[in-house]
């Protein structure tokens, strides 16, 4: 999203409201999403303004459950190597079927 994005973002004018929708099967790992017609009543423009705003919050919410699979995973690990454990998380995250990112150094330093 451009400069503008942001701006809007922080207009002090905005009043994000909750909205149904998101639907997780916590035990399985199991997530859909069902967003009601108000959702699809507005402009396509603001759908997908919305839609960024939430994968940007998604994302972030991404990384920092990724940093503390990893921390969760280091802390199992107490006598191996960073670098075993770099690998043992890369592993892990492999079998889960999760993308791992490639700097995850930076990320553990960012959280």
């Amino acid at each position: 999203m451009s400069d503008s994005g942001s701006r809007r973002r922080d207009d002090p004018a905005a009043f994000p409201l909750p909205i149904v929708g998101l639907f997780a099967d916590l035990e399985l790992g199991v997530g859909a999403l069902s967003l009601p017609d108000d959702f699809f009543a507005a402009s396509s423009a603001i759908q997908i303004e919305v839609i960024s705003d939430w994968q940007r919050a998604l994302d972030e919410l991404r990384l920092r459950a990724l940093v503390r699979l990893y921390r969760d995973l280091a802390a199992a690990l107490p006598n191996c190597s960073d670098a075993e454990r770099l690998e043992r998380f890369r592993v892990t995250c492999q079998s889960l079927e999760i993308d791992c990112p490639d700097d995850i150094t930076a990320l553990l330093a960012r959280y």
